[in-house]
């Protein structure tokens, strides 16, 4: 069985009708690996983890050619973990991604529904080892979720044009009530705003480049709370050698006219070996202006590096086994003295570094695309 019909079969179970379309596809990752990690303050564990190389999920997308250039289509897309079979994103059927859209050849596309902002697209074209757990910029973009996927979102695409194109993107807030916590750090309590964000890209040859930016925030009792964030990266590609980096930064600005903000540099190469194996290295850097993200208060400038070291091998065109190991210190409570930011990716957010501290972690896993 094709995975047409798996699909097909799918929509007709969760419809209750029968339906048939040749153009719906089911697809998804499945990655898994053991680590060994260890903490400052806390000593070391081994245990199995998910999304090592690329998160775990599986999904449902589908077009339907209208004539004339026009084609309608979807996206649902549900994050999965692979060590206990749960559903991630709160628990969320499709919280990767769910959208219906209306494309054209010649005028773009528009996507309504659940979606990435358009920095998250900026920051995994310049990571050269895309949103790996292990990737200090996954570290970065998960740390403001802000950036990350977004509710009642319209976006626009444009057509690509001598290699230019954008993506231009606006989330209503719908009065939505907010508060932070552990898996959200970056919001304050009050009402959603509306989001907005844009996307500038150039592909040309061996060049891939691209800026973006994120604008967000809360109305509190006390006044408005707004989140910016901007990213600027770049990869160049040269016969399978791949030159990677970006810079970012994200803004907290508050009522009483603080701006904590926190600043990162990564670089990265990946190298092929030979036809299977390939190897790809990070390294990067992230500061804060001494500003405390939730107060504006003074503290030390904060800083955090980052190591990701590690080989794919290649046993199929949809099966790899990775080895990585990566690395991040700390000094003097970087992200703005926000203790779990830094630790994210690797290690989620339930889990804190210490001012002064260090983390590292050992993985080996395999990742199946499906």
């Amino acid at each position: 069985m094709n995975k047409t019909c798996i699909a097909a079969a799918a929509l007709a179970a969760c419809t209750g009708g029968a339906i048939a379309q040749s153009n719906v596809t089911l697809y998804g990752v499945a990655d898994a690996y053991v680590e060994s990690t260890r903490i400052s303050g806390r000593g070391s564990m081994v245990r199995v983890s998910n999304g090592g190389m690329q998160p775990s999920r599986w999904g449902i997308r589908g077009t339907e050619d209208l004539g004339d250039g026009l084609k309608a289509g979807f996206v649902l897309e549900s994050g999965i973990s692979i060590d206990t079979g749960t559903s991630l994103q709160g628990g969320r059927l499709f919280g990767r991604q769910a959208y219906v859209s209306l494309q054209s050849a010649r005028a773009g596309e528009i996507r309504l529904g659940r979606q990435y902002a358009p920095i998250h697209y900026s920051m995994v074209f310049s990571d050269v080892d895309p949103f790996s757990a292990f990737s200090p910029v996954l570290s970065m973009y998960v740390s403001n979720g802000d950036q990350s996927r977004q509710d009642n979102q319209v976006s626009y695409w444009t057509p690509s044009f001598g290699g230019f194109s954008a993506m231009v993107a606006v989330a209503a807030g719908e009065n939505a009530a907010t508060a932070p916590s552990v898996a959200t750090p970056w919001v304050a309590a009050g009402t959603m705003k509306r989001n907005v964000g844009g996307l500038l890209r150039y592909q040309g040859g061996a060049l891939d480049a691209s800026v973006a930016y994120h604008q967000g925030g809360q109305a509190t009792a006390a006044g408005d709370v707004e989140q910016k964030a901007f990213n600027v990266g770049a990869t160049y590609n040269l016969n399978g050698y791949v030159l990677g980096g970006n810079f970012w930064e994200h803004r907290n600005e508050l009522v009483s006219g603080a701006t904590p903000k926190t600043r990162g540099l990564v670089l990265g190469v990946k190298v092929p070996i030979s036809t299977a194996w390939s190897a790809v290295a990070q390294v990067a850097r992230v500061e804060d202006n001494g500003l405390a993200y939730a107060t504006g208060a003074a503290k030390a400038e904060g800083r955090n590096t980052y190591l990701n070291v590690g080989v794919n091998y290649r046993l199929s065109k949809r099966t790899d086994v990775y080895l990585r190991y990566a690395r991040i210190e700390d000094d003097n409570g970087g992200y703005n003295g926000r203790a779990t930011t830094a630790l994210y990716g690797i290690f989620g957010p339930g889990n804190t570094l210490p001012a002064g501290g260090s983390a590292s972690s050992l993985g080996l896993g395999v990742r199946h695309v499906f």
